[in-house]
């Protein structure tokens, strides 16, 4: 008999990846120290032991270890991404808890950039070794369906195209008079046909059978050890993120996928945010703001800061910070700042370029007030006016605003006073919130520095 080795693909993820993890450390080692004597420091003793652990710890998290046939390839990368750029935030907290002087930015360099690589290539062949076993040798799950409506043939359509997940797709069972090869006999013949010929799955359409068989079918199933599965009737809902939760046996639906409401997700994301501004705090504002604060007050009169109130997440006001740019003027919380606008100092003007102005809401991140990618935080006056007039805008309100964000680094920067152009910043933001990533994250920080340094284009 041939044995899959799917039956044992977890077994054998576990032992690779950790195989893999300590390859990584142990060559990261030798080549930035020439040796490999680093367990005569109790630091790196307890630091390998943590290493795989915390790999263990967050892999199961993110399901890194688990190939769900029905997975693609991109959620696999996407997994293995968001584990490893945890994997390497709880490194960083590590060497802070334990004042890991001795270990040096060459080795973290050498052994994320192996692990990186090697696991990469690990995965992916996993992937598609997979796929191709499902499909050329893998035992069929033989499966029917009750019911020949749309929903029913889409899913015999699936399992058409799809041999390798696994299904080999009978007919079905349906008691109008349709004519079609395909419906094997009718609703009450489903029994017999089973005694003749072995059946894995029953998929019951709701939409296409009558709904007083669903109980007799299931005990029927579970007499026979067939799996019995719904098929539900989603018509006219046409978003595309479902999701399904259960409150203590009652089904509910919800229709936007959040990744930031689950609980790692959003840990993750506020320990970035906390060490992110943390070391911006102590690097670079130490110095900064004395530079800064004294030539605001040599070039014009007034605070140092300029406090505006915001909208925040769940639609709550914050007090915003900002290095005041402007002379004080009483227009600030009703009118944007433009290009040309006669109240930016000279000063001022420099800070907007160069984006120093937005430097003071890393207080706003360590804080918890905002995060440092999201969207970007707008003025009370606007937020009741744009939620009039903008299809989705509150939406954008569901996670913690940024210091930037995606719809910044794809353009929408600065003043936003077309609504069309608003429009575009609430698509971006709306796509960013259903599709966060810690990848995604890194990606805009990264493109966020690069636009500074080229110099923003929209910048007022």
């Amino acid at each position: 008999m041939l044995v899959s080795p799917a039956k044992y693909t977890k077994q054998i993820h576990y032992s690779v990846d950790f195989l893999i993890i300590n390859f990584a450390f142990f060559d990261g080692y030798f080549l930035s120290n020439g040796n490999l004597n680093m367990f005569s420091d109790n630091f790196y003793f307890l630091y390998i032991l943590y290493f795989n652990i915390s790999w263990y710890v967050v892999g199961e998290q993110l399901q890194v270890f688990n190939f769900n046939p029905y997975l693609g390839l991109e959620t696999v990368l996407n997994n293995f991404f968001r584990a490893l750029g945890f994997h390497i935030l709880l490194s960083i907290f590590f060497w802070f808890l334990f004042k890991g002087d001795n270990f040096s930015r060459d080795q973290f360099g050498a052994t994320y950039s192996i692990m990186l690589v090697i696991m990469l290539s690990w995965k992916m062949g996993l992937y598609y070794f997979l796929k191709f076993f499902r499909k050329q040798w893998h035992r069929f799950r033989s499966v029917v369906i009750v019911g020949y409506g749309d929903n029913a043939r889409m899913l015999s359509e699936v399992f058409d195209k799809y041999p390798e997940y696994g299904y080999r797709f009978l007919g079905y069972f349906h008691d109008d008079n349709t004519t079609s090869q395909e419906i094997l006999g009718s609703i009450e013949d489903l029994p017999a046909f089973i005694e003749n010929i072995h059946i894995d799955d029953i998929y019951f359409s709701i939409s296409d059978a009558p709904y007083a068989n669903l109980d007799k079918l299931f005990d029927f199933a579970d007499d026979n050890v067939i799996r019995f599965r719904i098929l539900p009737d989603f018509k006219g809902i046409t978003n595309k993120n479902l999701i399904f939760d259960l409150f203590e046996g009652l089904p509910v639906l919800s229709f936007r996928k959040l990744p930031l409401d689950d609980v790692f997700n959003r840990t993750s994301k506020r320990i970035f945010d906390v060490v992110f501004s943390g070391l911006v705090i102590i690097l670079i504002l130490s110095w900064l703001f004395p530079i800064v604060a004294l030539l605001i007050k040599l070039t014009s009169s007034g605070p140092v800061f300029f406090k505006q109130k915001r909208t925040g997440k769940d639609n709550e006001d914050f007090w915003c910070l900002k290095f005041r740019s402007m002379y004080v003027n009483k227009d600030s919380d009703k009118s944007q700042a433009r290009k040309g606008d006669a109240r930016i100092t000279p000063v001022g003007k420099f800070l907007r370029k160069t984006s120093l102005d937005e430097f003071p809401q890393f207080f706003n991140v360590f804080v918890g007030q905002m995060s440092i990618v999201g969207p970007r935080p707008h003025m009370l006056k606007h937020t009741e006016e744009y939620s009039q007039i903008i299809k989705k805008y509150m939406v954008r309100h569901f996670v913690k605003p940024g210091i930037t964000g995606l719809a910044q680094v794809k353009g929408f920067r600065g003043e936003t006073t077309d609504p069309k152009r608003m429009e575009g910043r609430v698509k971006f933001d709306t796509f960013y919130i259903e599709n966060w990533s810690f990848l995604l994250d890194l990606k805009i920080i990264a493109l966020t520095i690069i636009n500074v340094l080229k110099g923003e284009e929209n910048a007022a």
